[in-house]
């Protein structure tokens, strides 16, 4: 894959007509290590090396990366700078003929990714539950994707939700919030039988024993720490602030955020993990 770092290693031309590829003895811009050559709506790219001092150098090499009939010019205008995003949008877009997707940002530079290789995508895992729909973790680091927050991180998100309404079996819950029940723990009272089945955390499970003593119960967990089960690097949320920062469960590195964290929270988590994932 060649997804160049920044839109200024880019170079546009354009051009009268298709015999327009740079060529050696040519003068370029000293910071251009690609030229995107336009003619006709249609776009080819090279990558150039060049020698000499000043702002102004002499080409010595040229690669072709991709043809006028290789490339797809995008039709709409990007965040340039969301990497991840720009990786799979190519991967959807690209086949057998076209190698290269050829994008222009909102300040009008443009770049490109060639060949887009998903496995360079570094993969997070969110672990959430639902109800509330939708859920406010994932949900919340979906519109922090979208505005390109993440964007130099070249990172794929992917839920895991753990629905709460597969406990058909459940009387209790922990609080009126998740819109399930009416018997839960944060009602005045709560209607107890002789098959009391409570879905929740250990904070529901302490909770329930300090206000019901005598009460008889199946606890059914659903504390991340004690039931999740990651294959990549992860965030989840606790009711325990004690329980906020790094963790490594499966193996796996991972991040706790308080179930009230904002923004700012969820971002730091996220860039943490990215900055100390394990290198291969």
């Amino acid at each position: 894959m060649i997804f160049p770092d920044h839109c200024k290693f880019v170079g546009v031309r354009r051009c009268a007509n298709e015999y327009c590829a740079p060529k050696r003895g040519d003068k370029i811009y000293f910071s251009s290590k690609y030229q995107i050559t336009f003619f006709n709506k249609k776009a080819a790219i090279y990558e150039v090396k060049s020698e000499g001092e000043g702002l102004l150098r002499e080409v010595k090499q040229v690669n072709k990366i991709a043809g006028f009939d290789n490339a797809l010019i995008y039709d709409k205008k990007v965040d340039i700078f969301n990497r991840g995003k720009l990786i799979r949008e190519t991967a959807l877009l690209c086949n057998k003929t076209i190698t290269t997707v050829v994008y222009q940002g909102f300040d009008e530079h443009w770049t490109f990714v060639h060949q887009p290789d998903l496995t360079y995508l570094n993969e997070v895992e969110i672990f959430d539950i639902s109800p509330p729909d939708p859920p406010y973790l994932v949900t919340m680091i979906q519109k922090l994707e979208d505005a390109g927050v993440f964007g130099d991180l070249s990172v794929s998100f992917k839920p895991r939700v753990l629905d709460l309404r597969q406990f058909t079996e459940a009387t209790i819950y922990p609080c009126e919030a998740s819109g399930l029940s009416s018997n839960s723990l944060d009602a005045r009272n709560v209607r107890l039988s002789n098959k009391n089945i409570l879905v929740g955390c250990d904070v529901s499970r302490e909770v329930l024993e300090q206000r019901y003593p005598e009460a008889k119960f199946h606890h059914i967990n659903i504390c991340p720490i004690k039931t999740i089960t990651p294959n990549t690097m992860f965030i989840t949320k606790c009711c325990k602030t004690r329980q906020s920062g790094p963790i490594t469960l499966n193996g796996q590195n991972g991040f706790i955020v308080h179930w009230g964290a904002n923004v700012i929270d969820v971002v730091s988590a996220i860039r943490y993990l990215l900055n100390n994932q394990k290198k291969p």
